[in-house]
């Protein structure tokens, strides 16, 4: 009887460990922040490390939100994207011609997404003076060699 109890028990608290995940996972992960705003907030706070102006911080915000409404714009097209390849899966006949064509739409807005992404760096970079340009280099080399890039 007491193996029964464990093994329920152990159940139990798998389901809920996985419940929790999803619950955390929905709510945006931990801390409550969704990739992308967890992401934005690193950013904004290796930013007051580099002891910008008003102006600069203003600039900054100001292109971090342009670039962050076009890559909103970009995650809902890969979501409908994945939406479309998930139904091809579940398909009862394969239309593999349609599968490729939502495979490539797929990589181009992930290529568009980079781009994106580069393009709002060297933004940044560019407001930035050549002291706080050489003390972020050094900040990116040391994330990079922790392997968190």
């Amino acid at each position: 009887m007491k193996k029964r109890n464990w093994i329920i028990a152990s159940i139990l608290a798998g389901s809920l460990g996985i419940a929790g995940a999803g619950v955390a996972h929905a709510c945006g992960g931990p801390g409550g922040y969704s990739r992308g705003d967890h992401q934005g907030d690193r950013m904004m706070r290796v930013m007051k490390k580099l002891d910008l102006t008003k102006e600069q911080r203003q600039t900054i915000r100001n292109i971090k939100n342009e670039s962050r409404d076009q890559m909103q714009a970009k995650r809902e097209q890969m979501g409908e994207i994945r939406k479309a390849l998930r139904e091809q899966a579940r398909a009862k006949t394969l239309d593999v011609d349609k599968v490729r064509e939502l495979a490539d739409a797929k990589s181009k807005i992930m290529a568009d997404m980079t781009v994106q992404r580069i393009t709002t760096m060297h933004q940044v970079r560019k407001e930035l003076s050549p002291e706080q340009l050489e003390k972020f280099d050094a900040m990116k080399d040391r994330r990079s060699k922790r392997g968190d890039s």
